[in-house]
């Protein structure tokens, strides 16, 4: 799980990168599993005590003062995953998920389920500009991003996707509401 943590390294300290995106979407994902984004430190605590598939959850906090829980799912039909809570310095709201697959290989089975869920992803144009934003500030250069958001307007905006990014040995794909990490 190390290996995979520490590719997101970048997203402790490093969040400010992803407010600029909230101007582009609309409503989007609540959250994972059982976890809604904006929730609480001690309710996403509750929340995966009651999971049964979250294993190995540990709490800890980055010199950035970032609060994180890292954890495993171990569901039946699911492809392996590490996944990371993140609640940004200065916040009690959950605003970023991260579920790690370290098997590049999963990528089809991973994306059919987004669709299931999300329906289509942005389209190519939109999901290319993003890329191309964000790569330069990545650990590991990635091999591609599927983007799911909404398209409202500005009142129904709440700046939260789901991110697919896809890497030369393993999957990320990250749940996140950027109106929740401090300006």
């Amino acid at each position: 799980m190390r290996r995979h943590l520490q590719a997101s390294a970048w997203l402790g300290g490093s969040l400010a990168a992803l407010a600029f995106s909230a101007a582009l979407a609309a409503e989007g994902p609540a959250g994972y599993r059982s976890a809604e984004l904006g929730m609480a430190f001690d309710e996403v605590m509750a929340e995966l005590e009651r999971d049964a598939a979250v294993v190995n959850f540990t709490a800890s906090e980055t010199e950035d003062g970032d609060r994180l829980i890292d954890g495993e799912l171990d569901a039946v039909d699911e492809p392996q995953t590490d996944l990371r809570y993140v609640f940004p310095a200065g916040s009690d709201a959950l605003a970023l998920v991260v579920a790690f697959h370290p098997e590049v290989t999963d990528y089809p089975r991973v994306r059919e389920r987004l669709e299931e869920r999300y329906g289509q992803p942005w389209e190519a144009e939109m999901t290319e500009w993003w890329f191309e934003q964000l790569k330069g500030g990545m650990p590991q250069e990635p091999s591609s991003l599927t983007v799911w958001g909404g398209d409202g307007s500005e009142d129904t905006e709440r700046g939260r996707f789901v991110r697919l990014w896809s890497f030369e040995d393993y999957l990320t794909v990250e749940y996140l509401d950027t109106q929740l990490f401090p300006r």
